[in-house]
């Protein structure tokens, strides 16, 4: 294999080994023995509907040949690609290069998403973290108080219990009559 293959990547600089903020899925999905050509086919998309897309594209004919990249982080080898039509993507150019050094930090790049090995992602301080995988994001604990008022619907007591809920009052407002009326002699 070359050393770095025509779309930018170097599959070796990505091995999960060298690190948590490299994907396992994603190494083993672009590795796959049954599709060995997705190391050095592979680019990433985004289409106009925001999702991101890894594999090949073809913009006249508007056709990727590919998955979800989403798909692979969570399903790797799982994952299976095809052919979509009437998609319209742009490449994101330079993405190898930087996940090469960032990691799943050049997926995320705003770090909101999840991932696993997220443990090893942030050097925590206090109420402050950074990120241990890029290196730029710092982000801080914010924390608030919310009031919740809960309602539910629940069984209504049954008709029995009704009739000696009433009694039990009716004998209540009876004590309290003759102690009132004890009282005032």
């Amino acid at each position: 294999m070359n050393a770095t293959e025509r779309n930018g990547l170097h599959i070796e600089r990505i091995a999960p080994k060298l690190g948590a903020k490299f994907s396992p899925n994603l190494y083993r999905w672009l590795k796959s023995k049954d599709h060995g050509h997705r190391a050095w086919t592979s680019r990433l998309f985004l289409d106009s509907a925001g999702n991101l897309w890894i594999g090949m594209y073809d913009p006249p004919l508007r056709e990727l040949i590919g998955s979800r990249l989403l798909g692979v982080l969570c399903n790797g080898v799982q994952e299976q690609a095809g052919a979509w039509q009437c998609i319209d993507a742009v490449e994101i150019e330079g993405f190898w290069d930087r996940y090469m050094a960032d990691g799943r930090c050049a997926i995320d790049v705003l770090h909101t998403m999840k991932f696993k090995g997220d443990d090893s992602r942030w050097r925590v301080q206090d109420d402050r973290r950074s990120c241990l995988w890029c290196g730029r994001a710092q982000q801080v604990m914010k924390r608030w108080t919310e009031t919740v008022q809960r309602a539910e619907w629940t069984a209504a007591p049954a008709l029995e219990d009704v009739k000696s809920c009433n009694a039990d009052h009716e004998q209540e407002r009876q004590c309290y009559a003759l102690d009132t009326a004890t009282s005032k002699t």
